[in-house]
């Protein structure tokens, strides 16, 4: 009998602290991205979201997921830089002018959400984010806020997941 009772509360513990993981994964279903080129990556410890999304804003931020090692992975952000994006499309090339991935913003949004399955030419490049107007025009070379060291240039590398931080010039 003295034994049963601990073991009672032990699973009785474990059965409480598995219910607030199950509802937070649950309640968050409704707030994921609806985009093809941003999939949802679940983890096994929920990270906490905002129960609303302001309007004019991108869908909320999601977990990190995890990269293939023969392909990279990024995501473009305005979030350190304090801007957000205008209507249009964005474009990651490696500074050898070879596009990886382009996304398509409405005005107001910070992030693209990630951007995967990208087949970069080496095992790490340095790349540059375009932005292109609407109805055309000529490209603008946004800012990269966290770049390689000493360079202008953002970096992408397989096996990786990395958030391009980009601000307007």
């Amino acid at each position: 009998m003295n034994k049963i009772a601990p073991l009672f509360v032990l699973v009785a513990i474990l059965f409480v602290l598995m219910l607030p993981r199950q509802a937070a994964l649950a309640s968050k279903a409704h707030m994921l991205p609806q985009q093809p080129d941003a999939p949802v990556a679940v983890t096994s410890t929920p990270t906490a979201m905002p129960t609303a999304v302001p309007t004019g804003t991108a869908p909320p931020t999601i977990p990190t997921p995890v990269p293939d090692a023969n392909q990279a992975c990024l995501r473009i952000n305005f979030e350190v830089s304090g801007d957000v994006a205008l209507a249009g499309m964005y474009e990651v090339v490696e500074v050898s002018g070879r596009s990886l991935v382009s996304w398509t913003a409405q005005a107001g949004w910070q992030d693209s959400g990630w951007l995967r399955n990208i087949s970069i030419s080496f095992e790490a490049v340095h790349v540059q984010v375009l932005y292109h107007p609407p109805g055309g025009g000529d490209p603008v070379n946004m800012v990269i806020v966290n770049p390689a060291p000493d360079l202008p240039y953002g970096w992408v590398a397989n096996g990786i997941c990395h958030a391009l931080e980009v601000g307007w010039p």
